[in-house]
């Protein structure tokens, strides 16, 4: 029977059923069978065209969508809606678009007309939690976040700009945030991690998706065995394509560290050193990029946070999924099971398992005390006050 104009979904089906067994044989397109998948084809879009409806992104959205793929900031669109104040505005979805705006992105963006005449979505929750009110801009001045001339307003404005900047994202994981946390710092934390992150444009131009495995973050491990590991673990990163930023935690938060994607698309791991002990250092770098490797990509999430990171969150299933793999990539459970550092832990027997691993033994320790739930073990071996040292290039705040 000849193909004819589709009239109802049963027969919608049946020429979907047909398109994908011709192609499933890529007949010659000057062929009886690719004439017919042409044919095929172009009636089933048609009657998708006519009768279901797709829903469009957000004006906004396409805007940072677009933003994001050229690579600009705030600053770069400002001419095109009436500048840098309104652009802020327009990001922030307290102001509509106007026509001359559309007709501007769309002749210098090329957005499309009909995804940016649309109405824009309330503001996103992270948008709405940023206040120029909540922004801390003298103590953010002291550690050098801003100039002695800024206000909350110029960084706010700053951190917002960039397309895809955390405080805008609807796409932000948050583990293991409490009640009292102060959900401010907590974006404002993320949003200066990315902004470093941003900066160094030469770092991401080297990533590639598929030396991000297993294998690299047991090499990672690997490097705690050395005097320096810590710096040499950064430099490891950066040779892959991957910022590892350093940026002490806010008051009121409990942030231990993050996953999130840059503005190129890239891999950013942030930590804190709020713990600053060794074992700490290495079991939240591991755990953040196996967050990178198995859940920036492939879930919806663009940013995971961790707060607290050391107590346990089997409710969340990303979470629960990274404990796991973190644990087994620092030691295999068959290294680990038959080890006397599990079975009977000494500083002699934590030392050998760590010495034949060619790990730091302050891993090892840490693993024993999370397991017997003790945290007064081995102190001694888990490098309490001995990470941040290695970062001396870090404004550390003073107690």
């Amino acid at each position: 029977m000849e193909p004819r104009i589709i009239k109802d979904d049963q027969q919608y089906q049946d020429y979907i059923d047909q398109v994908a067994q011709l192609a499933a044989r890529d007949p010659d397109v000057d062929s009886p069978d690719g004439a017919r998948l042409e044919l095929l084809a172009k009636l089933v879009e048609d009657y998708e065209r006519e009768t279901i409806e797709f829903p469009r992104p957000d004006p906004i959205d396409a805007l940072l969508f677009r933003m994001e793929q050229l690579e600009l900031r705030q600053a770069d669109i400002a001419e095109y809606i009436g500048g840098k104040n309104r652009a802020s505005e327009i990001l922030n979805r307290k102001r509509k678009l106007t026509l001359p705006m559309i007709r501007a992105l769309h002749d210098h963006l090329k957005i499309p007309l009909e995804l940016l005449i649309a109405d824009p979505e309330p503001n996103a929750p992270a948008a709405e939690l940023v206040s120029e009110n909540d922004i801390p801009i003298s103590m953010l001045i002291q550690r050098g976040w801003a100039s002695a001339a800024s206000t909350a307003r110029d960084l706010l404005d700053r951190l917002q700009a960039p397309a895809g900047s955390p405080i805008l994202f609807k796409s932000t994981r948050t583990i293991g945030i409490g009640s009292r946390t102060n959900r401010t710092h907590v974006w404002l934390w993320l949003a200066r991690v990315r902004e470093l992150a941003d900066a160094d444009s030469e770092t991401s131009k080297r990533f590639r998706r598929d030396a991000l495995d297993a294998d690299f973050i047991r090499y990672v491990v690997r490097l705690s065995y050395m005097t320096n590991g810590p710096r040499l673990a950064k430099e490891c990163l950066a040779d892959r394509g991957i910022s590892l930023i350093i940026e002490p935690h806010l008051p009121s938060t409990h942030l231990d560290g993050a996953a999130m994607l840059g503005c190129r698309g890239t891999p950013v791991i942030g930590l804190s050193l709020r713990q600053n002990r060794v074992d700490n250092f290495w079991f939240t770098l591991i755990h953040e990029l196996v967050h990178a490797w198995k859940h920036l990509f492939d879930t919806e999430w663009s940013v995971i946070v961790d707060e607290n990171i050391e107590k346990q969150n089997d409710e969340d299933e990303l979470e629960r999924e990274a404990n796991y793999l973190a644990g087994r990539l620092a030691i295999s459970p068959s290294e680990w099971k038959r080890s006397e550092a599990h079975r009977y832990p000494t500083v002699a027997s934590i030392n050998e398992l760590a010495d034949k691993l060619q790990i730091s033994p302050a891993i090892v320790a840490g693993r024993v005390r999370f397991e017997r739930n003790n945290y007064r073990l081995f102190s001694k071996l888990v490098g309490y006050r001995q990470i941040r040292q290695h970062f001396p290039d870090v404004m550390w705040p003073k107690r």
